[in-house]
């Protein structure tokens, strides 16, 4: 299959479109012909050296991905030829395909272009995780996002909105700042410029 390479670490004039092996399905995966991936900064780090994938993964570039099924292991189920997938990945997504626990996958709903999906699942699941699962974020509640217009953060925006929350987010400048206020902050601040503690105190969060 095609696939992004790297033969050696460096900036991005080191990946090259190469010939790479088709990954091997299991009993409990899924196949899936990628249509868009998402770029992450473990990505930049990896193509630079700096953050080697976990003993397993797939050398090739790339967390998370979507496109459609073409291929359903032995044990799964919910799943079938023709879906549409996102993913979150171990590696492998900077390629024509890869494979999945089915687990790490979800359908993408009709309303989300498939390139919009490929960028969901690793921040979305990761702010999901940290804020409502293990931080049992509360009714009514408030959360402080150092760096808002990271992905995470503006992740953590758009969630902790739509759970009827209120969100202050610091970012580094003020038209970061602006960004985050129109995607639903109720306070930004230039942390370059500004107190954070006292605009979070007198936003009453």
């Amino acid at each position: 299959m095609k696939a992004i390479v790297i033969e050696q670490p460096g900036d991005e004039s080191v990946m090259q479109l190469g010939e790479a092996p088709e990954p091997t399905l299991g009993a409990g995966d899924l196949r899936i012909q990628v249509a868009a991936a998402a770029v992450n900064r473990a990505d930049l780090l990896q193509r630079q050296g700096l953050y080697p994938p976990p003993p397993g993964a797939s050398p090739i570039l790339g967390l998370e991905c979507a496109g459609e099924v073409v291929e359903v292991g032995a044990d799964v189920s919910g799943w079938a030829v023709g879906d549409r997938a996102m993913a979150l990945l171990a590696g492998g997504g900077y390629a024509e395909q890869v494979v999945v626990d089915a687990g790490s996958a979800l359908q993408v709903p009709d309303a989300l272009a498939i390139e919009d999906a490929a960028a969901l699942p690793e921040v979305f699941l990761t702010v999901f995780l940290n804020v409502f699962q293990l931080g049992a974020f509360p009714e009514g509640g408030a959360a402080l996002v150092h760096g808002g217009g990271s992905g995470i953060g503006t992740a953590a925006i758009q969630l902790v909105r739509a759970a009827g929350g209120r969100i202050v987010v610091t970012a580094g400048s003020d038209e970061k700042c602006q960004r985050c206020l129109d995607l639903g902050a109720d306070v930004a601040v230039n942390y370059r410029e500004g107190d954070f503690v006292a605009a979070s105190a007198g936003a009453s969060c």
